[in-house]
């Protein structure tokens, strides 16, 4: 713990470093001016599904009027689950500094919420999110203003499955369309908002492996069905039928990570061509299947026909179509 402060000491008083990038509103001369920072000392339990991840945070303030203690009137605006939060006082009161302002510090734990675009998953980019606002001073009466090294993270943290980008703190006045019910405020106020944002993203080879991979492997099984001799029917309705099951199996586990959504993700448009496919495949089987048991295979040399009949040039053919589209809808979406 005392090597933890000693090291947010040195936050506020060193120089900026490359760790924190901070944008701010302009000052406002008759607001309360109030100096906020964060170090997130660890990030926990991302959870697509519910919007939420648990962060591990100090929260410090400086100011200068003796009367006043923003530590006690600011709130969190984004956090989900709140009674599992745990905030400790630091201090039990204000430490004066040695520029006549006041200090104070808190450790928060606790779940936050923002809402996860996942429209380009499993190659989806993120931001983590924590917001503070006063709770009671508009920002007519008070106005956050970002530290020197204003967000920091804990070097150690690692994020299984995520690289973590560069912090910044985003300092913004938030409007509200609403007085509260309050008649002694006859007109909308905004709030100073602090937002502590955390940028993760998918490593590029991890979804490839984890999410395309698997899906290939079954095209290219549906695809030796095409290859088999028309002459063993249950090799290649079985191979066919089994690639459409595996594949419907394979996105139900997919998708149990995911929030319900409105629209399709990158990952439901890759499953919904390798779908027609396999569909495809299994027609083609059909056909040719048909087409053997009245004896017009060996009769009908017409290059459509053979194709549709299946072998191996159909399925190269098939399947390198398939790559290319997929190639056209991953550069559609990420580029």
């Amino acid at each position: 713990m005392v090597a933890i402060l000693g090291l947010l000491a040195s936050l506020f008083i060193a120089p900026g470093t490359a760790h924190s990038q901070t944008q701010s509103t302009p000052d406002t001369h008759s607001s309360k001016r109030v100096v906020i920072g964060a170090f997130v000392n660890d990030i926990q339990a991302i959870d697509l599904r519910t919007h939420s991840y648990v962060v591990d945070l100090y929260l410090w303030f400086r100011w200068t009027d003796p009367d006043f203690d923003p530590s006690k009137s600011f709130e969190f605006m984004n956090t989900f689950d709140p009674e599992a939060h745990v905030e400790t006082e630091v201090y039990e009161r204000p430490q004066e500094q040695p520029d006549g302002s006041y200090y104070a510090i808190i450790r928060h734990q606790g779940a936050f919420s923002n809402k996860f675009d996942v429209s380009d998953y499993p190659f989806d980019r993120q931001n983590l999110i924590v917001s503070v606002e006063d709770n009671d001073l508009p920002t007519q009466e008070l106005v956050y203003v970002a530290d020197k090294n204003a967000l920091v993270i804990n070097q150690e943290i690692r994020l299984p499955g995520y690289d973590i980008g560069r912090p910044r703190l985003i300092i913004r006045d938030k409007p509200y369309d609403t007085n509260f019910g309050d008649l002694s405020e006859p007109e909308t106020t905004p709030y100073s908002r602090a937002e502590f944002t955390i940028p993760i993203s998918r490593p590029a080879t991890s979804g490839i492996v984890k999410s395309f991979m698997p899906v290939l492997l079954i095209i290219l099984c549906a695809a030796l069905a095409l290859v088999l001799d028309p002459s063993h029917v249950e090799a290649r309705v079985g191979l066919a039928i089994t690639a459409l099951l595996t594949l419907v199996a394979t996105q139900f586990t997919a998708a149990g990570s995911l929030p319900e959504v409105s629209y399709l993700t990158l990952l439901d448009q890759i499953y919904i061509l390798s779908y027609l496919y396999i569909l495809t495949v299994i027609g083609m089987v059909v056909r040719g299947t048909r087409r053997d048991s009245i004896g017009l295979v060996v009769a009908d040399q017409k290059t459509s026909t053979r194709f549709i009949e299946g072998g191996p040039r159909s399925a190269l053919i098939s399947t390198l179509i398939y790559i290319f589209i997929v190639a056209a809808i991953l550069i559609g979406n990420l580029i």
